[in-house]
Formats: C-alpha cells, sequence, structure tokens
C-alpha cells in the first residue's frame, strides 16, 4: 500500500510543488503512479502544465479513467474525502490504495480530518517546511500532542531555502539539529517554479538547468529509499 501524503500544517509551503514532482520522479522510475489531489484549490495539476480550466475526473478507484501527464494518473479527489463510504471504508481499515501503484496524495494544510483519515494508511507522511518563522512555528502542530521529534513514518522538507539569507541558513541549521534524518532534504529558492507554474508549463521544460528541479529530484530519490517503495510495491504487485 505504497500511499505518500504530502501535508504540511502551514500553507504556502510548496506542498502542491512537492508533491507533483515527486510523482513525476516515481513515474520516471517505472512506477504506476497515481496523483490525488484532496484539496479545494485543484491546484496540484499546474505543476504538471496543466491549465486551471482543464478538469481531472474524480477518483473512484484503481478503474477510474484519468488524464496522465508524464507517466502520472492525475485525479480530483476533494469530492471523495466527504463521501461516508469512502470515510467508512478508510475508519474500517480497509483501503483502496491496494493495488500495486504509488499513490501521491496532496492534502491542504487545513484539512485535517482528511490528513487523519488518510495517515493510517500512509507508507509515509510528507511534510514541507519553509525557512521563515510561521512555518517554523507550526512543527509543533504537525501532529497534536506528539512532539515533532517522536514522530514515526515522517520525512520533512525544508522548501526554499535561501543561503543568502541569515535567517534561513540558520533555520536549516536548527531543523538539521532538531530533525536529524527526518529532515529528508531542502529544494533551493528558485523564482523558475513560479514562472513555469505562471505560463502553465512544467518547470522540466520551462527551465530544465532549474536548481529547484534539480533539488526536487534528489528529494524524491531520497523519499523513494526511505518509503522503501520498490520493496512496497513488489509486495503488492
Amino acid at each position: 500500500m505504497p500511499l505518500l501524503l504530502c501535508h504540511s500544517p502551514k500553507g504556502g509551503t510548496g506542498t502542491s510543488f512537492i508533491a507533483a514532482h515527486l510523482a513525476m520522479h516515481l513515474a520516471s522510475q517505472g512506477h504506476d503512479v497515481v496523483a490525488l489531489d484532496f484539496t479545494y484549490q485543484d491546484s496540484l495539476k499546474l505543476f504538471f502544465g496543466l491549465l486551471p480550466a482543464q478538469p481531472l475526473a474524480e477518483f473512484h478507484g484503481s478503474h477510474g479513467s484519468a488524464l496522465a501527464v508524464s507517466g502520472v494518473e492525475i485525479f480530483s479527489a476533494h469530492q471523495l474525502a466527504h463521501e461516508p463510504a469512502f470515510i467508512a471504508a478508510l475508519q474500517a481499515g480497509r483501503s483502496p490504495f491496494d493495488d500495486g501503484k504509488v499513490y501521491v496524495a496532496d492534502v491542504a494544510a487545513g484539512d485535517r480530518n482528511t490528513r487523519d483519515l488518510l495517515l493510517p494508511h500512509a507508507h509515509l507522511r510528507v511534510c514541507t517546511l519553509l525557512p521563515h518563522p510561521i512555518s517554523l512555528a507550526a512543527l509543533t502542530k504537525v501532529q497534536a500532542g506528539k512532539p515533532t521529534v517522536e514522530l514515526s513514518n515522517t520525512a520533512f522538507i525544508l522548501n526554499q531555502l535561501d543561503d543568502t539569507h541569515r535567517f534561513s541558513r540558520h533555520a536549516h541549521i536548527f531543523l538539521r539539529e532538531l530533525l536529524g534524518d527526518a529532515l529528508i532534504g531542502t529544494v533551493r529558492r528558485d523564482e523558475a517554479v513560479n514562472e513555469a507554474a505562471a505560463m502553465f508549463e512544467p518547470i522540466s521544460k520551462y527551465a530544465p538547468a532549474s536548481a529547484a528541479l534539480s533539488d526536487m529530484r534528489a528529494v524524491a530519490k531520497a523519499i523513494a529509499g526511505r518509503a522503501d517503495i520498490a520493496q512496497a510495491t513488489d509486495q503488492l504487485s
């Protein structure tokens, strides 16, 4: 059941960007990948180079008809998260993700209900942070009632790192000391990310030499290794 749950306690950290590129990297490695957009904002598709008005099919299990981009099947799942049958199935321990595919779920920061529904079924939770005071303060909200350093099956990514700014450098040092190996990687700040999204192009096409793209490939590789995706899919295939 390789479900990767991408969720941050603070909005605006780049979770959708991380989720999209994680999905594309896994697909490039030969995995069957499904990207699920559980957000109302519906922005995951922008990082695949799709237009805002381009509709996504609703996810209804492994037999749905999806739009495929860069080897990734992309579905909307916002309505699904509110369907009683889906909620009841997850709460009862029944998963729609047991088919040998890799599922990457993009969940909005404020949608704790969906996060809590999916978390018991997730192979790994991926939490994106920014080198900003408010983002760092939100570390206490990753999972209420449990210290961040004690969280299991959780990998953190520091996004938009800028070593030319002192606070950004210090935030990186702080997180490395606090989280240790749980801080699985960093992605440098790169205006090409926003520019590509504004042009409705994948960053790999708009700016193939992008620093953020290079970093994201390394981070995605580390996440795949941490989640042991190859073994998980072999067991289910």
